[in-house]
């Protein structure tokens, strides 16, 4: 019998497990170990800051997920681990032996390093701080002022900075107060889109009309100094790292990257990190002191990939978090039964050119599309692409293992709740939100055709409407029938059909933000 411990229950941590357990024997254990007792889809903090999604809408209890399949949890940070005795001791007293270990724990941000980030500044790694951010947003327009938006020095990932900048520019616009609100932007990058990842393309030159044309200022290579109550300190360097101007900016709110580190319990674990605390990992995603020992995501000590003048970590997204975890997955079950393992390289580097300058690739791998200009100035429809993926990967958490039938009425009795009178008082039906869809023609039975307009008449509803809420109940239902190789396939199909529905790209299409 194989125990493999997964530290963490997010984005690499879950999909890990599901695919562990699917792969080892019935005999083999599977236990996932988080202080959070939920999971949460992390790119879609920024939309909870500004108010366009809840909490409830990214964020769920992950144990009854886990307990489907079989998977242990345990709801506890860790204490310490000692990888040369393959020990995790657990703040619940618990002590836990593996005979692998993968560690997807995230990082924290490491907000001490520039003084007043924390007290004065708000943050969106994880929901908390963006339900925070929200509440302080929700103040700061009652009484609008200057707004700065930016990174401190060292910080990677940084699509999320620009989206947060032009998600606030189209929210002010919405409310007709943008004309009251500066907003900066403060980058440790030499130029706006960099991202870590060096000159691709003509993104440098687009970035900027994008941020000129909304007009958002931006300095770059800038080091902030320190935060006061209503004032951000921030040195600009030259491209010899030379300081050549001081800002002192004024803000009424403000949003902020810090630079990241491993979580405590990992940076104490000395041979497996780093001097920031990230775990150092082969091309396989394994330790390269303790062979047992793999890790995926952000956790991960990436190499820097070009040398600017103040440093910037090597970006991530959910689509190379996900090539880390199956190549993690994959060598783990390959050392088990003795099997060949494979590399990360050749995955990462299709990331990379994924993130080039063309709208597809960007759809296998939402995130921010920074370097394809075009499409961030449609923004509409990068919307779309996000709001699909957001939907795809959080199902995917909530898939039923294939054993597991759901119950053909759920869906279909939730509608009919809301038509048939008195079951619900105030209930509204669906069918509003459909008055814009695009028509099908279907052909109905003689039966089904008189049954549907006799269900009709006797609710004293319109028979279009019935027929189109029954209906997306049914492929709601049906999609719960769908395995994991389903989910693939639907999802594939759902990208090819957002992809032949966009318009032709049209440079200088305003940048909506996403909204609706």
């Amino acid at each position: 019998m194989t125990h493999v411990a997964i530290l963490g229950a997010g984005i690499a941590g879950v999909p890990a497990a599901y695919a562990l357990k699917s792969r080892l024997g019935p005999k083999d254990e599977v236990t996932v170990i988080s202080d959070k007792d939920y999971f949460h889809f992390v790119p879609s903090n920024p939309w909870v800051a500004m108010g366009w999604r809840n909490r409830s809408d990214i964020a769920f209890p992950i144990e009854p997920f886990l307990k489907d399949r079989g998977i242990r949890f345990i709801h506890s940070k860790v204490k310490r681990i000692q990888p040369d005795i393959i020990q995790i001791d657990l703040e619940n007293g618990e002590t836990l032996f593996y005979d692998y270990l993968l560690i997807a724990t995230g990082t924290e941000g490491a907000f001490d390093e520039v003084p007043g980030l924390a007290e004065h500044t708000h943050s969106v790694l994880n929901v908390d701080q963006a339900e925070k951010a929200l509440a302080a947003y929700k103040e700061f327009i009652k009484n609008p002022g200057p707004i700065v938006i930016g990174a401190v020095q060292g910080s990677s990932i940084l699509g999320p900075v620009y989206e947060y900048a032009f998600l606030a520019d189209a929210d002010l616009k919405r409310r007709n107060i943008r004309g009251r609100v500066p907003i900066t932007l403060v980058t440790p990058e030499p130029w706006p889109g960099h991202l870590g990842l060096g000159d691709i393309g003509a993104n440098r030159s687009a970035v900027e009309a994008a941020l000129k044309d909304n007009q958002i200022k931006v300095i770059c290579n800038a080091r902030t100094l320190r935060v006061d109550a209503h004032t951000i300190h921030v040195a600009e360097l030259d491209e010899s790292g030379n300081e050549k101007a001081v800002h002192e900016l004024p803000y009424s709110y403000s949003v902020y990257w810090p630079s990241f580190r491993g979580v405590e319990c990992i940076r104490s674990a000395s041979e497996l990190v780093n001097k920031r605390g990230l775990v150092e990992v082969d091309e396989y995603m394994r330790n390269r002191t303790f062979p047992n020992v793999f890790a995926a995501g952000i956790c991960v000590a990436h190499g820097i990939v070009e040398r600017t003048p103040l440093q910037i970590g090597a970006p991530d997204s959910v689509y190379s978090i996900q090539n880390e975890t199956n190549t993690a997955v994959y060598n783990i079950v390959a050392s088990i039964y003795g099997e060949s393992k494979v590399s990360n390289i050749p995955q990462r580097a299709k990331w990379l050119s994924d993130m080039g300058d063309t709208g597809a690739a960007y759809l296998s791998g939402p995130q921010v599309p920074l370097r394809d200009i075009n499409w961030m100035r449609q923004g509409r429809w990068v919307h779309l692409a996000k709001v699909d993926f957001e939907k795809y990967f959080i199902n995917k958490i909530r898939l039923k293992p294939s054993a597991q039938s759901p119950s053909v009425a759920s869906k279909i009795a939730n509608v009919m709740s809301q038509v048939v009178p008195g079951e619900v008082a105030g209930a509204v039906s669906t069918s509003a939100a459909t008055s814009a869809a695009k028509h099908l023609e279907l052909n109905l039975g003689r039966d089904a055709f008189f049954e549907l307009r006799a269900l009709a008449r006797s609710l004293a509803r319109d028979p279009g409407a019935i027929a189109s809420d029954l209906l997306s109940a049914a492929v709601s239902d049906a999609k719960s029938y769908l395995n994991e190789a389903g989910v693939d396939a639907l999802e594939r199909a759902r990208r090819e059909l957002l992809v032949e529905e966009l318009p032709e790209r049209q440079p200088g299409v305003e940048f909506h933000g996403g909204g609706t």
